[in-house]
């Protein structure tokens, strides 16, 4: 399935790679740049530490206004979120989502039982469905194991793609993948985005898709490099683009509307993990074609001389001076 014909397509991607370059140099400073200077990530429970607890309500008028009123001075840290009721038959019928920034089970539960009693009684009118804690230490080791993850998913893609290619392609298979996260990670920060498991999650999942849609477009790279002997390194990266442009449009409409429909219907556990991996698939969808082929031609001209007598496959040369009298009577 094609949206269009990918040989009467004749981008000229190369002419306009500074360009997109420097925007993406530029605006992964910025994001780079967001991260540690305040107020920079904006944790989740999982990552900082604190108690979490979902309270659910008879009194359908209740909000998370009112809430904020009676536990905002009890409760340190506190953030509330309205959820959606998972169980049709309960008498409850709100819930919400009750985040505090305290590893204290204890003083929490009775924090809780002190300001929502005015709400009437407990187990009666309003009751806690769930209450956990994680402390401060478990979150720091989250933490530190959720970005050396993510350093460990770059540095194997890499090690992958000098194995399945060479030392042409691999250093664009990994800037290409880091500034999808990078520009990603920025966005959860101006956003103000909890940072929490699901999202690293979906940082780990957008690894995934970003190298499988670069790897399209060097493998086209790689094909024609051996199929139009002759042809300038610009002319055979602009070919292979364009020929590639269909399936790399097609897979990102299809998953960004079904994350679309993920988001809206999926309920709030999901809303993060789905609008964090739309924005990365758009990213990496850009990066594709102005991060990573760029960055072929700069490996090319370091390693490639190096690379042609290593790794690459041998040219049939016969079939190459066939192929390039064709491409000239064209």
């Amino acid at each position: 399935m094609e949206l269009f014909d990918p040989k009467k397509l004749n981008f000229q991607f190369v002419k306009s790679f500074k360009y997109f370059v420097t925007v993406s140099i530029i605006v992964s400073i910025v994001c780079l740049f967001s991260m540690f200077v305040r107020p920079g990530f904006k944790y989740g429970i999982d990552f900082r530490g604190g108690t979490e607890a979902v309270v659910g309500f008879k009194d359908a008028q209740v909000n998370t206004l009112q809430i904020r009123d009676v536990l905002n001075d009890k409760v340190p840290g506190l953030s509330i979120v309205e959820v959606e009721n998972t169980q049709e038959q309960s008498e409850y019928k709100k819930e919400f989502l009750i985040i505090g920034i305290s590893e204290n089970k204890e003083s929490v539960a009775k924090a809780f039982e002190e300001g929502l009693g005015k709400f009437g009684k407990k187990n009666s009118d309003w009751t806690i469905s769930k209450l956990d804690t994680v402390g401060p230490k478990v979150g720091s080791e989250l933490r530190h194991a959720a970005l050396w993850s993510l350093i460990y998913t770059a540095l194997l893609i890499t090690l992958y793609i000098y194995l399945r290619f060479d030392a042409r392609f691999a250093p664009g298979a990994m800037i290409a993948v880091l500034h999808d996260l990078l520009l990603t990670c920025g966005f959860l920060v101006f956003t103000r985005t909890e940072i929490s498991t699901e999202v690293v999650a979906a940082l780990l999942t957008l690894a995934g898709y970003s190298i499988n849609d670069t790897v399209v477009v060097f493998d086209r790279i790689r094909e024609v490099e051996h199929s139009m002997v002759g042809r300038t390194k610009a002319a055979l990266i602009d070919y292979a683009v364009n020929s590639t442009l269909s399936r790399t449009m097609i897979t990102a409409a299809i998953s960004l509307v079904s994350l679309a429909i993920l988001y809206f219907v999926g309920g709030v556990t999901l809303r993060d993990f789905s609008m964090t991996l739309f924005v990365g698939i758009l990213v990496g969808t850009y990066s594709s074609i102005f991060v990573a082929a760029p960055l072929y031609l700069w490996g090319d001209k370091l390693w490639g001389t190096a690379a042609s007598t290593g790794s690459s496959p041998k040219v049939d040369t016969k079939k190459a001076r066939t192929n390039k009298m064709k491409t000239a009577k064209a």
